[in-house]
């Protein structure tokens, strides 16, 4: 038991042993690549700051600022002038809408008072319809009041109000009934379709012509042209033209005849022989002639110590 305890404290040692071999040069190494890469840096910005330093005049400085400067001047200009567009777009775009909502309230306003002034210029159906609207009310409100007024005779007993009462019920009745009918008579004449209007026919009259004054035409004096004035040169004799048909007669009667020759010579022609020019003198032997000929050659080689002996004295 003490053994396996031993082994596993031993085996857990070795791992953070090894763990440690292997982690401490990786740490290392990265820490030494970044500061590497810092100094580098760092040296970079101090040589870009000693050669601006000491490369660059006083003057280049004060350009570089003054067009900075201008540059800074330029886009505040550009600013303003983008501000001032967009204020003054905006006072336009506001006058519109008022004018618009000026428009608007104008229409609304017509509108009312043409919806005020419609009453007054109602169409003659709308006015009976009205009428036929308070007669029919003015019924309705009779018999209501000669109903009740029934009830309380027969409650309460015969008087001489309620005769007066029943009296104007019935006038009212009669007045509304007669009102009711001469609206719906007016209503059925409105709504009757008018008669055709008989046309007159208008008649079509052609118009005389009217006479055209009549121009008068005087001739001009025309120059004589050019060519006639001038001689005529001398033509050329036109030959008379020669059919096709003559022309392919010609032809084969010329051919006929050269046939007929032919047939007329002898079947072996002579040719005449080339008379071959005299012969001239030999030519001079030419130095080129024996060019690639070997002659007689000894067939026993040559003395090397010989050849390299004449070759040291030569």
């Amino acid at each position: 038991m003490d053994f396996s305890g031993a082994g596993t404290a031993i085996m857990l040692a070795l791992a953070a042993v090894l763990w440690f071999l292997y982690l401490l040069p990786t740490w290392v190494r990265r820490r030494e690549y970044l500061a590497t890469e810092r100094n580098a840096t760092r040296l970079q910005r101090a040589i870009r700051v000693m050669a601006e330093s000491a490369e660059v005049p006083e003057e280049v400085h004060l350009e570089a600022s003054a067009r900075a400067a201008a540059q800074q001047e330029r886009l505040r200009t550009e600013e303003r002038r983008r501000e001032d567009a967009a204020a003054r777009a905006e006072v336009h775009a506001a006058a519109l809408r008022a004018r618009e909502a000026e428009r608007r309230a104008a229409v609304v306003e017509r509108a009312q008072q043409l919806a005020e002034r419609r009453p007054e210029t109602a169409t003659p159906l709308d006015r009976l319809r009205r009428a036929r609207r308070v007669a029919g009310l003015l019924l309705l409100a009779t018999v209501l009041v000669g109903g009740v007024q029934l009830w309380l005779i027969a409650t309460t007993g015969m008087s001489v109000g309620a005769w007066v009462v029943l009296a104007g019920c019935v006038a009212g009745g009669l007045v509304s009934t007669a009102i009711q009918r001469r609206i719906v008579e007016r209503t059925r004449a409105l709504a009757a379709p008018a008669a055709p209007v008989a046309r007159t026919a208008s008649v079509l009259l052609d118009a005389e012509p009217i006479a055209e004054p009549v121009r008068e035409w005087t001739p001009v004096p025309v120059p004589k042209p050019l060519y006639l004035e001038h001689q005529q040169a001398p033509r050329e004799p036109v030959m008379p033209a020669v059919s096709a048909e003559t022309l392919l007669r010609a032809a084969a009667e010329e051919a006929e005849r050269a046939l007929a020759a032919a047939h007329a010579e002898p079947e072996v022609v002579p040719f005449p022989q080339r008379q071959a020019p005299a012969a001239s003198a030999a030519p001079a032997p030419s130095r080129f002639a024996s060019m690639g000929i070997v002659g007689d050659v000894d067939a026993a080689l040559p003395d090397l110590d010989e050849v390299l002996r004449r070759r040291r004295l030569g």
